[in-house]
């Protein structure tokens, strides 16, 4: 072959390995030349193995499948050959050869050409060319060519596992971003950025291509003045003018008008030399923070005010007893009894009503931890659900607005937790009641099967509009319009239902809307 058509083929062969950063194809275009320019009979080029103690062939052109699976060169025995970049070995095979000589008889190889691979002074291969002919010679034309070929191979071994380590890299990155709970934006000083899936999110954006088509998409308010963001003053912008910067905001998604509290932080990437090349901002989500932060300041209003309310007729009526009784000592008259019968009867309902707040409260607290217990007994559900009736009728007897009916069976024998059924209907009934301000009929009825009770409590109240019936039975939560003007913590109607389903039964509400009334079905098993 002519010196310069082979250096044609040379050049045409680096092109082709060049046309790729894919690994395979280099390889299998370095042993294809290496087999065709050289020449020989076969060619392989052999990498160190996963544990780094053996050269492995990885392509090879002219070899058997075989031979190619199973050859193994010890990686100390390859480096007592070859030293260094430059450096080449012809051998006899397989008497002055390494690896396993009997698969090197059973492929008829006679001899070798063996060029080491090396990147930055460390040997990462060799390139082999093999011929089955004894009397071959490589001559220095053939040495020099396999010395071209084997410094390209091992550039583009280099360049290839470099790509390659970019590309993981790469998808590293991608992945740390979508796996972070906050939202994450990367700016560039060209103007683009790149934001993970749980920025655009929070944000309600598509990905744009600039910064200045996201700040056009987005209105972004502080969350403390309500005013807008002057331009330049965003974090990001500021970040890239080498600033850091923490601050809170709110945000109006574009896709859907809602509203986001952003907690977002905000700094400057810097190169070798200081130089800002990018700014990386996160976004924190509040929204539910502070709602949270709201709720349970609303909460403890509520509070306060439901457990300050009894407080005020019991100071009252405990100051009226005493006057009574003072009165009756110094003027030396006999006590009302009466009076001061329904006075005590007063302060009791006060107390009772305190004590059942209480009971509601930790009801809430301890089925929100899991730990709610039922102590189950036998008892008589039609005893309790007459019981609790009563009291509401003592309740209200002097108001007179209310009227009660209850239907029940004489007796309905049940197993559950005593006290929470009365914890129960104390709720529902008292709802009842308080939803009724103009008074009417409270009905309360009680039937049994053979294994399950379903007790309904209907009244001729407000009512409930139909939108707001799957909203309550949830902690805290109280019904709108009418419903809120009344006083409460927005725990009963909970309550009843977790000690309903605590049971293994349910409960369901009803109504046709406003000043329609309300009927409450409870079913229990027996």
């Amino acid at each position: 072959m002519a010196s310069r058509e082979r250096l044609r083929r040379l050049h045409d062969a680096n092109d082709e390995m060049d046309a790729s950063l894919d690994l395979e194809h280099r390889l299998r275009s370095a042993v294809k030349s290496a087999r065709d320019l050289v020449p020989g009979d076969a060619a392989a080029v052999f990498l160190p193995d996963d544990d780094g103690d053996a050269l492995v062939i990885r392509a090879h052109d002219g070899l058997s499948a075989s031979y190619a699976a199973r050859q193994r060169l010890p990686m100390d025995e390859v480096r007592a050959q070859v030293r260094a970049a430059g450096e080449h070995v012809i051998l006899d095979m397989p008497s002055g050869s390494v690896g396993d000589h009997a698969l090197i008889r059973a492929e008829g190889l006679a001899k070798l050409l063996s060029i080491p691979l090396f990147f930055q002074e460390k040997l990462t291969g060799v390139l082999v060319i093999y011929t089955k002919d004894p009397k071959r010679t490589f001559e220095s034309d053939d040495i020099e060519v396999a010395h071209l070929l084997a410094a390209s191979t091992a550039i583009g071994i280099t360049n290839s596992r470099l790509y390659a380590e970019a590309l993981a890299q790469q998808d590293l990155h991608r992945h740390l971003l979508e796996a972070l709970g906050d939202g994450v934006l990367i700016g560039w000083p060209n103007g683009r950025y790149e934001a993970n899936p749980r920025a655009r999110e929070i944000l309600g954006v598509p990905e744009f291509e600039t910064l200045a088509e996201l700040r056009g998409a987005v209105d972004v308010k502080d969350l403390m003045t309500g005013g807008p963001i002057p331009p330049g003053a965003y974090p990001l912008d500021r970040a890239m003018k080498g600033e850091t910067t923490k601050a809170e905001f709110f945000v109006t998604r574009p896709d859907s008008g809602e509203r986001r509290d952003v907690e977002v932080t905000a700094a400057p990437v810097h190169g070798p030399n200081g130089e800002v090349v990018a700014g990386v901002m996160t976004l924190h989500d509040i929204t539910d923070l502070l709602a949270s932060e709201r709720e349970r300041e609303q909460f403890l209003s509520i509070v306060s005010h439901e457990l300050r309310t009894p407080l005020t007729p019991l100071k009252a009526l405990a100051q009226l007893v005493r006057s009574r009784m003072r009165r009756a000592r110094t003027q030396g008259t006999e006590l009302d009894m009466e009076s001061l019968d329904r006075n005590l009867a007063a302060i009791e309902r006060q107390v009772d009503r305190m004590n059942g707040l209480v009971n509601d409260l930790l009801s809430v607290s301890r089925a929100e931890k899991g730990s709610l217990s039922m102590e189950r007994v036998s008892y008589d559900l039609a005893v309790v659900l007459r019981e609790v009736v009563q009291r509401y009728v003592d309740a209200t007897l002097e108001e007179g607005r209310h009227i009660f009916t209850v239907e029940a069976p004489a007796t309905v024998p049940a197993h559950g937790d005593q006290s929470r059924v009365e914890q129960l209907l104390m709720n529902l009934v008292g709802n009842a009641v308080k939803y009724s301000p103009t008074g009417g009929q409270v009905r309360v009825a009680l039937t049994a099967g053979d294994r399950t009770a379903e007790i309904s409590i209907s009244d001729q109240g407000i009512g409930i509009p139909p939108e707001e019936i799957s909203k309550l039975g949830h902690p805290f939560v109280r019904g709108a319009g009418r419903a809120n003007s009344f006083a409460g913590m927005g725990v009963g109607l909970y309550v009843a239902r977790i000690v309903a389903e605590a049971h293994a039964g349910s409960l369901a509400l009803e109504s046709d809307g406003d000043d329609k009334g309300t009927t409450v079905r409870v079913t229990l098993p027996l």
